[in-house]
């Protein structure tokens, strides 16, 4: 494909023709030669951005961009309303690629209830593979912001750690699977969002944050919000939920499963964490405590002994040969 932007025919059938009006709240969506989206919101705004650069399969690329972008919006607890999309793509890529990206973001945005309202699409050999960057947009009445964290909640997560990072290897690896494996695998593209946590969660006044587990894995996910308050943290190896799936991708590549990246999965911070569980449960969600906040430095306990940890580099780029 040629450098540069889409011509208008190609712009309208392969992106403009495929979105579709969700939101009440927007009044003016992407359209030829439209600048900007109107959107009549109520209440707090809050507003969010996520790149994937990683090597995700095409059909897949546009639904995790979305998925992203509107788990940050839950993770404060808010609803996502609407979300921009910016796609850069290698010329050896053309129209049909751009269509298949958004078929997937569009098909994901209309099963989340958020309305594509514009974006960016053009074609420059300053990419090697296609990059989708998101925006989302979203409201609430009652924020959750990392501030509120304080010593002795109790740290639970939901679903399973590492699920991005284990499809993300598995669509690169194509290893084979066994029958339980692919199962798990098709149930993890599937939940990748963390919008049904947070509609749950947001209404329990003991849910202190809430924290969408991407880069950096769970490891990363604590030692964010704790230094984001100069708090501690313990943390359980042998509590943490991982696939067995995900352990033999892990095991092959020499990747720390704690540090992979891990959207779809809630790291919840809350003075009540059998009433989290509980909630959880009733909507067919599991979840597990695996530590707590201190006042003291960050440890995960393994085998009996504490090791210190931090925020650092992803283990997925082990997998695919690249630092950040």
């Amino acid at each position: 494909m040629k450098i540069g932007k889409l011509t208008t025919n190609e712009l309208n059938d392969n992106v403009i023709s495929l979105l579709k009006h969700v939101r009440d709240e927007v009044k003016c969506s992407a359209q030829i030669g439209e600048d900007c989206a109107l959107i009549d919101g109520e209440g707090l705004i809050l507003i969010s951005s996520d790149p994937i650069t990683a090597p995700v399969e095409i059909d897949k690329l546009g639904a995790l961009c979305v998925s992203v972008c509107c788990n940050d919006i839950a993770s404060n607890g808010g609803e996502p309303i609407a979300m921009t999309m910016t796609l850069i793509l290698p010329p050896t890529c053309n129209a049909d690629t751009v269509k298949a990206i958004m078929l997937g973001a569009v098909e994901k945005a209309t099963e989340l209830k958020v309305e594509i309202v514009g974006g960016h699409t053009e074609f420059s050999d300053c990419v090697v593979r296609p990059i989708a960057c998101g925006t989302a947009i979203g409201k609430t009445t009652k924020p959750l912001l990392k501030n509120a964290l304080k010593m002795g909640d109790a740290f639970v997560v939901s679903k399973s750690l590492a699920m991005e990072g284990t499809c993300i290897i598995v669509d690169a690896d194509k290893p084979k699977l066994s029958e339980s494996e692919r199962a798990c695998y098709e149930l993890f593209s599937k939940s990748l969002d963390v919008t049904n946590e947070s509609k749950i969660l947001s209404k329990l006044d003991c849910v202190t944050v809430m924290h969408d587990i991407t880069e950096g894995g769970i490891l990363g996910a604590v030692a964010e919000i704790c230094h984001n308050q100069g708090l501690g943290a313990t943390l359980y190896a042998d509590e943490m939920p991982i696939s067995v799936l995900t352990k033999r991708m892990c095991q092959k590549h020499g990747i720390d499963p704690l540090r992979l990246i891990s959207s779809g999965s809630m790291l919840i911070a809350t003075s009540q964490p059998e009433t989290v569980i509980e909630e959880l449960a009733k909507n067919g969600i599991e979840s597990s405590v695996v530590g707590k906040v201190t006042d003291n430095k960050m440890v995960i306990v393994s085998d009996g002994k504490e090791v210190e940890f931090d925020v650092m580099p992803d283990e997925l780029y082990k997998r695919f040969g690249e630092t950040k």
